[in-house]
């Protein structure tokens, strides 16, 4: 952290920048900052960096908490619709994951490993003091951030009780200063284009497919002749069809000003931008306003933070599915290179050509009828507004009382439409193939979603915060109500009139008739309620600048459990010693900073069940309930039962965590190291049950535990630091062993299934989600089966159940991390910012569908099956087309794949011009950016992109590679 050296006896004299550090005036004469005697610390005032810890603030000197902080610097002028894809390897511990490609998509973030089975495993978030998600963070403009906090040891998050289970993040908005009336405004903008990654796959091209296809005798290829093979001339490469180079551009105005008793940020922004897959993109339009003010006396003090966003996002469909006439990916991924797409002629041509050609040979032009005939547009708008007053009761404001007022409006209208009369339409018609033009039904369908939900956060505080000589005391008692509430409603028109049918208008649906009801509208309406009740205090005490503790209680209310189990009761305590500070190594000039730290105590996730803050809440987990099912015996009418579990309760996790800051030869090394331990009990997981009671599984809190064992390192140095060059080298990284036990049912295992068929299994000494599967070795040269190993590691061709195994991986990374440079000489600059994870597994779908055999004949296939074995003696490792025992490959880890990568998240390049080039103009600031996004990446994996969430990746949408041009304009 870099301080400000404020000379008090003579500020007349100018401090002049070495290579070898800096020279302050002190006490009369220049002093090098690296000489072997420090300056008294009475001679000089320290202004430290502020951070937010809770409910509170402190300085990074005083701070006992395990915080990182990101800075608008880092987070402005990137471009990306998500603030939390723009924080990606800027933390240590912090793993956040972009597993979409969808403008504005919400990313993952873990924060030292994941501590839940089925629960959610988002931190919470806290913006301008308001706690909220980050579900509709599309809607929020990064330019308007000034830091970004990640709190993540006890001390930190335990303030925020049942809350704080998976970390915290606080977001900070930008604001105006106080002092001298000042107006600046700023201009920020970008131009881009976006670009698909592009994988490691080798596709067949059209010959070689029509070959494969005459060998095998499926598909088009079975009837041809070599010569005819020979003189085909069409190869399509369908990703085109479906994927486009995307546009980008942003515009951002900014105004603040600064006065003596009030002050304002106002900002304006808008950005635009396609998305790969043709018809997706993202619309935002945002406003912000942001006031602070105090009283003459300066004992009432007040802000209010205002903030309106609206986006338009149109989305695709089904992606990750197996869907094929619905998921755009598949179509193309594995459409047939030697189908011409200037063959299309319309919906009632695709269906034709669906009855009439082999297999599923018409999906790419299933999918090209989509894009045509399928309309997906959410509108969201979101209005925040987070205020602040406060009145120090005393005339030494030793003594405040403090309240925040809260609100979040969020109305959101998704409308889908399915167009009258295209193929999926027909296909699916009550009277299928015959459109409405030509005697059949009116087809088609629409949805139309409202779904409004607002947030509500009241604060009280009373604070005392006095200092008797080297003591410090800081004690606060606060009261706080957290409300929620959402309301939504569906309406679904099936029969639309394609004459006058208009998307979005309600134009062209079709009344319902007395003969039939294919016409009748569906609706659906829903209405949820959470409601939070805490009351907690915070207390911390310094000595001398020199040792600190803290210590927090909090007790929390929800009404997602019931009766007693309602209540929770969640603590910590802290404690750090400032070793710098010691007259011991006062003479130890090399020595900057020096502070160890540690912390212990319990929070809670009361979000164990995954989904939105309202999943688990209506129906209450915590009760039995029934609902009406036909046909369950002799035709009549029985009941589904869901077996609620009463004794319902959070998810507590124990946590202790201890730290090393220090700073280096004039704060040109800094470091943070830290060692933590995460355990969290009464996993809410299935249980199994007697089916006599009308189920099979009970799910509740068990005895699992999951423990989250790690460290991290942060380390910045300034190679070069002179007045007109600097490079600083910064780099963090982290380690996480995450393990399961405590697992009492089923002989300690739990098992799952993806929805790609894959097994997975979580048991005492694991890790979650391991893949459970064959050890496939390799393929039989006597006859193209494929082998695998038993339990006892001997090699067969037909493994059975018992002889699968976990793996001992998973798509929960061990290592994970980010580094870079900065250079700047003389107005030119460059940066990079790359990300990295290790020890990360997951299954390569896209890739196992290029080997599969049934493929042959409506899909492409990969270019490695030409080697697949044909005779006896044959080395490969791609079996026979023919083999006996294809199916045991889904159970197997032969798709298992190391997903381990080095990005370049981000590189930049730029100029700011110089001031005496602006002088006579109205600008004061000016620089010029050119800066990628996702440039490269350096991995086994052979995707469109190795970074994912998911166990397994089925033709999802991939990451762009981004590149822009900006323009910062300061006047």
């Amino acid at each position: 952290m870099h301080k400000i050296i404020l000379n008090i006896v003579n500020m007349n004299v100018k401090l002049k920048l070495l290579s070898a550090g800096v020279l302050f005036f002190i006490g009369g004469q220049i002093v090098n900052a690296q000489q072997t005697t420090k300056p008294k610390k009475d001679t000089i005032r320290e202004i430290e960096e502020v951070v937010m810890v809770g409910y509170n603030t402190t300085t990074k000197k005083k701070a006992i908490t395990s915080v990182s902080t990101v800075t608008a610097e880092t987070i402005e002028k990137r471009p990306n619709a998500n603030i939390l894809n723009t924080v990606q390897g800027q933390a240590a511990g912090v793993n956040i994951t972009a597993s979409s490609g969808q403008p504005g998509s919400k990313p993952q973030v873990v924060i030292r490993g994941v501590g839940t089975y089925n629960g959610n495993t988002d931190p919470l978030y806290v913006i301008d003091g308001f706690p909220s998600n980050s579900d509709n963070f599309r809607t929020l403009n990064s330019n308007d951030i000034e830091t970004f906090e990640i709190l993540k040891d006890a001390a930190a998050i335990a303030q925020y009780g049942n809350r704080g289970a998976n970390g915290v993040i606080i977001i900070n908005t930008k604001k105006g200063k106080f002092g001298k009336g000042k107006t600046t405004v700023r201009y920020m903008n970008q131009f881009g284009a976006g670009f698909l990654q592009q994988p490691k796959y080798d596709y067949m091209d059209a010959k070689q497919l029509l070959r494969i296809e005459k060998d095998f005798g499926a598909g088009m290829g079975a009837g041809m002749t070599d010569e005819e093979i020979n003189a085909f001339g069409i190869n399509t490469n369908w990703v085109k069809q479906f994927f486009r180079p995307s546009v980008l551009q942003s515009h951002d105005i900014a105004i603040q000003t600064s006065g003596e008793k009030i002050n304002s940020y106002t900002s304006i922004g808008y950005l635009e931008q396609d998305g790969l897959i043709k018809t997706t993109g993202l619309k935002r339009f945002t406003v912000r306003n942001n006031i602070n003010g105090r009283s003459l006396n300066e004992r009432f003090k007040y802000q209010l933070n205002t903030s309106v966003g609206y986006s338009k996002n149109r989305l695709a469909s089904n992606l990750g599915e197996g869907a094929i006439n619905r998921n755009y990916v598949l179509g193309a991924f594995l459409g047939a290179p030697y189908l011409n797409p200037n063959d299309y002629a319309g919906s009632e041509w695709t269906l034709d050509y669906y009855n009439n050609s082999p297999g599923l040979q018409a999906t790419p032009f299933m999918l090209i009828d989509k894009l045509n005939t399928y309309n997906n547009l959410t509108d969201e708008m979101r209005l925040d507004v987070a205020s602040e007053f406060s009145y120090a009761l005393t005339s030494d404001k030793a003594l405040t009382l403090r309240t925040r007022l809260n609100g979040q409006l969020l109305s959101t209208r998704s409308t889908q439409a399915e167009y009258p009369n295209s193929f999926n339409a027909l296909l699916f018609s009550s009277t299928a193939g015959i459109p409405s033009t030509k005697g059949g039904n009116f087809n088609g369908f629409e949805d139309i979603n409202n779904r409004r939900e607002f947030i509500y956060n009241n604060l009280w505080q009373l604070g005392y915060s006095k200092t008797f000589g080297d003591h410090t005391v800081n004690v606060n008692g606060n009261f706080e109500y957290n409300h929620s509430t959402v309301e939504a409603n569906n309406t679904r028109q099936r029969g639309l009139d394609p004459k006058t049918f208009v998307p979005n208008t309600g134009a062209g649906y079709v009344a319902d008739i007395g003969t039939h009801d294919f016409y009748g509208p569906v609706a659906s309406a829903s209405r949820l309620r959470r409601d939070l009740i805490s009351y907690f205090a915070v207390g911390d005490y310094d000595y001398a600048g020199k040792y600190g503790v803290m210590a927090t209680i909090r007790r929390d209310g929800t009404n997602r459990f019931i009766n007693d189990r309602q209540w929770g009761t969640f603590w910590s305590v802290g404690a750090r010693w400032n070793i710098s500070e010691e007259s011991f190594l006062q003479d130890v000039s090399w020595l900057n900073n020096l502070k160890i730290r540690g912390s212990y105590g319990v929070v809670g996730n009361e979000r164990i069940v995954d989904g939105t803050i309202y999943a688990g809440i209506v129906p209450p987990a915590y009760l039995d309930t029934y609902a009406i099912a036909n046909n369950v015996y002799n035709g009549g009418q029985g009941y589904n039962v869901n077996l609620g579990y009463a004794d319902l309760q959070w998810e507590p996790t124990t946590q202790y965590n201890a730290g090393l800051e220090f700073e280096l030869f004039n704060r040109r090394v800094r470091g943070v190291f830290d060692h933590y331990n995460r355990k969290t009990e009464k996993l809410f997981i299935d249980a199994p049950i007697s089916s006599g009671a009308g189920a099979t599984t009970l799910t509740r809190n068990s005895e699992a535990t999951i423990t989250n064992k790690g460290y991290e390192l942060s380390l910045g140095f300034d190679l070069i630091k002179k007045e007109d060059m600097t490079l600083t080298l910064r780099g963090n990284g982290s380690y996480n062993d995450n393990k399961v036990s405590d697992i009492v049912s089923n002989d300690g295992k739990i098992f799952a299934t993806d929805g790609a068929g894959y097994s997975y299994v979580t048991q005492n000494g694991g890790t979650l989600y391991e893949p459970f599967v064959y050890n496939y070795v390799g393929v039989n040269q006597a006859n193209g089966n494929l082998l695998f190993k038993d339990i006892n590691g001997n090699i067969t061709e037909n493994p059975l159940a018992s002889d699968r195994v976990a793996t001992g991986k998973n798509r929960i990374p061990k290592y994970t991390g980010g580094f870079g440079f900065d250079f700047d000489y003389k107005g030119f600059f460059v940066s990079t910012t790359f990300t990295y994870a290790f020890k990360v597994w997951r299954f390569d779908v896209d890739e196992e569908n290029l080997y599969d055999v049934g493929n042959i004949g409506q899909f492409v296939v990969g270019t490695d099956m030409q080697n697949a074995w044909t005779t006896p003696g044959q080395i490969t490792n791609v079996p026979s087309l023919n083999a006996a025992n294809l199916a045991a490959s889904g159970n197997s880890d032969r798709f298992l794949r190391d997903a381990s990568y080095i990005r370049l998240r981000n590189a930049q390049i730029g100029y700011r011009v110089p001031k005496a080039f602006l002088s006579n103009t109205f600008i004061t600031d000016m620089s010029i950016t050119l800066q990628g996004e996702n440039v490269f990446n350096i991995t086994k994996w052979k995707g469109y992109d190795p970074e994912s969430a998911r166990v397994s990746d089925f033709y999802q949408y991939p990451t762009a590679r981004l590149f822009t041009l900006g323009f910062d304009i300061r006047f």
